[in-house]
């Protein structure tokens, strides 16, 4: 009887977390799709230039962000610092998604 019910509160979670996501996409970031406008090649993370980030939160909506900056690392790091900022907390992270062309 406990596998029945731990069965059906593990359908019940993952349903909700299929269709929260499933609406996450379909209001989505504005331009998340696009990366036309991206170089993504993993050379690209130690060179300076204009990084994008798609910063994933936990206490505000998703966001894409354009940071300057020397490499990956450092510029991920500043774009962590500013989310911080935004969120009103350290519920952010900041994803690679290329170097701007």
């Amino acid at each position: 009887m406990l596998k029945g019910k731990t069965g059906v509160l593990g359908l019940v979670a993952g349903a909700t977390m299929i269709l929260g996501t499933t609406g996450a996409f379909a209001t989505g970031v504005e331009g998340m799709m696009d990366v036309s406008h991206l170089n993504s090649a993993h050379e690209n993370w130690v060179k300076a230039g204009k990084h994008e980030f798609y910063v994933v939160c936990t206490s505000i909506d998703d966001y894409i962000t354009q940071v300057e900056g020397p490499n990956l690392k450092e510029t991920q790091m500043t774009a962590y610092k500013d989310s911080i900022t935004k969120a009103g907390g350290n519920t952010c992270w900041p994803v690679w998604r290329g170097l701007v062309k």
